[in-house]
């Protein structure tokens, strides 16, 4: 496993063992941080998909589609 090295202040040092351990604090972030990562890479690419790949509707046909939606 691999190691890592994180700096931080006294003040964040005891916040972190306040909740729950500095080791879980750092897991939860990474978690965090990587989650992130993939959101922003999926809503790019869903981005590049939709500008090359436009939905056009007028407002008439999306209302006829909630309403046929709304009658199942």
């Amino acid at each position: 496993m691999p190691i890592i090295s994180v700096r931080v202040s006294e003040e964040e040092k005891e916040e972190m063992i306040r909740n729950g351990g500095i080791t879980r604090v750092v897991r939860e972030a990474i978690k965090l941080y990587i989650q992130e990562q993939r959101r922003r890479e999926v809503l790019k690419k869903l981005g590049e998909l939709q500008s090359h790949n436009p939905v056009k509707t007028t407002t008439l046909e999306d209302l006829q589609m909630i309403k046929k939606d709304r009658s199942r």
